[in-house]
């Protein structure tokens, strides 16, 4: 068995296992929001352990909810989305950037 372990932003880690084809979300931080497409909407996950799980065309949900478009929370739900995102992206791209830097330091050094 293997199984290819992501990080998401909001504090979410993806499993996919790649024999199965299972995948499940799991919420590391005390709850997060991601758009699944197999819930049709955005799922909340109302604390950390949180999981939600899709294999092939089964779903299931463990202390989450789904909010779907025209609920009271979507918004909010989706503005939070975002800015996970933005915040994942700027730590990926500082570490890149880190990563790049010392390697030019190690070339220069040559």
């Amino acid at each position: 068995m293997t199984v290819t372990v992501t990080r998401k932003p909001g504090g979410i880690t993806q499993l996919f296992n790649t024999e199965t084809g299972r995948v499940t979300y799991k919420c590391k931080a005390e709850y997060a929001f991601m758009l699944i497409e197999a819930f049709g909407g955005i799922v909340k996950f109302n604390k950390k352990g949180a999981i939600a799980t899709v294999t092939g065309h089964i779903t299931s949900l463990e202390s989450c909810d789904v909010i779907k478009k025209g609920h009271s929370d979507y918004k909010d739900a989706l503005s939070s989305i975002i800015s996970a995102h933005k915040e994942f992206a700027q730590n990926v791209y500082d570490s890149y950037q880190k990563e790049i830097q010392d390697l030019e330091n190690k070339l220069s050094a040559l």
